[in-house]
């Protein structure tokens, strides 16, 4: 049986895969991490077998998806399809940070497959990016971060400001939809260069200072001050 987790929304992704833990390990279970090269040894070595204590084992790997990709039946691939129709192996798969496209492949072997996507509000957020429309970012920005993480909020719109940089260039990643292309180069339009990279480059020292332990203000009050200077 194979469940897979993920999301754009990591850190909710990453609470319900350890909520998932938790829940094994209180019902008895016998947690177990493996790589995913090693899942040839746990199909033949795990399939309806218990530990010496009389526990089943549930077994967590990273980004199966990594290897499991392209048209080819290579013997990986047909050991993960096998491990994904026993019903006797509990096997867990957290991909950090993937969309439900992305892992299109993938999800049809999942008898779970649980993703967390960024709400409707991040996204109004990183519409209202944008010179002259502070009052309504600021606004914004207060309703995202009483139901999401100050991380993720923060990773998603310096993200989102590079895409903008990229699209004043014309250049796009190769996930983005024509649809998304055109969204952002309107709002790319908006910003004047220096003013955008400006706005970037402040966000990579709110990163900065955040992971070394130097800045006076934590991220919301510091994207906050970095709003007011460019999108007044």
């Amino acid at each position: 049986m194979l469940t897979i987790i993920c999301g754009e929304d990591q850190i909710t992704a990453r609470r319900f895969l350890l909520s998932m833990k938790d829940s094994y390990k209180n019902k008895g279970y016998s947690l177990q991490n493996v790589a995913a090269n090693d899942l040839t040894e746990v199909y033949k070595n795990s399939s309806g077998v218990v530990d010496l204590f009389g526990q089943k084992t549930v077994y967590f790997v990273d980004s199966l998806s990594k290897q499991y990709k392209g048209r080819v039946k290579t013997p990986y691939k047909r050991t993960v399809e096998a491990i994904a129709e026993d019903k006797n192996i509990y096997l867990i798969d957290w991909e950090a940070g993937k969309s439900g496209y992305e892992l299109s492949t993938l999800k049809r072997l999942a008898d779970s497959f649980q993703e967390y996507k960024p709400t409707k509000n991040v996204f109004q957020l990183l519409d209202s990016c944008y010179p002259s429309n502070l009052r309504n970012f600021l606004s914004t920005l207060n309703v995202v971060l009483n139901t999401q993480e100050q991380m993720f909020v923060y990773t998603l719109l310096t993200r989102h400001v590079k895409k903008l940089i990229m699209a004043g260039d014309g250049h796009f990643d190769s996930k983005t939809a024509p649809w998304q292309k055109s969204k952002l180069q309107s709002q790319s339009r908006l910003w004047k260069l220096k003013n955008i990279i400006g706005f970037y480059e402040g966000l990579i020292k709110i990163d900065i200072s955040t992971k070394s332990g130097s800045g006076t203000f934590d991220i919301r009050d510091s994207i906050e001050i970095l709003a007011c200077y460019y999108l007044k």
